[in-house]
């Protein structure tokens, strides 16, 4: 009759959680370790399971206003409200229509409450001289930078011949 093999204290947590699950399934069944084994084994992964943590639900936030126009060139309005103070407004419009330079110049801003209950407002703009936010929350260094990058020189397309 073979015996049940120890289980180290000093071996890492999963090598013992192998060995206790090679053990039970494999280790004689006439040992009365052996027999014990499994249900020790589904007690800590019970208890294991049980400890770990569970966001709680959130209850759905309710729309207040929700609007979307699209324009024939290509641009859009946009416009969101929550109820939980949470908002989003945005404009989409045509820049140098019918050039090789075309492209949409996006001006908007969104709003949240964070997590002390403080209202963050943050404006942004963005087109073809990149992305620029501004807003009391957001570092001026980020937005001076930000600026400082559309005045950069634009790249020339140099055809090959």
């Amino acid at each position: 009759m073979q015996e049940c093999v120890a289980i180290k204290a000093n071996w890492p947590i999963s090598v013992q959680f192998t060995r206790a699950l090679t053990l039970a399934f494999y280790a004689p069944k006439t040992a009365k370790m052996c027999k014990i084994l499994p249900l020790f084994v589904l007690a800590v992964v019970v208890a294991c399971c049980h400890g770990l943590p569970v966001e709680s639900e959130r209850e759905p936030v309710a729309i207040l206003s929700s609007e979307i126009n699209k324009k024939a060139n290509g641009g859009y309005d946009t416009q969101y409200s929550g109820a939980d103070g949470t908002s989003r407004k945005e404009q989409a419009d045509l820049v140098d229509e019918g050039t090789d330079e075309e492209a949409l110049e996006v001006k908007g801003s969104y709003k949240y409450i964070n997590d002390l209950g403080e209202e963050v407002e943050v404006f942004y703009t963005a087109g073809k001289n990149g992305f620029v936010p501004y807003g009391t929350s957001i570092n001026p260094e980020i937005t001076a930078v930000a600026e400082a990058a559309k005045n950069l020189p634009k790249q020339v397309k140099v055809e090959k011949a």
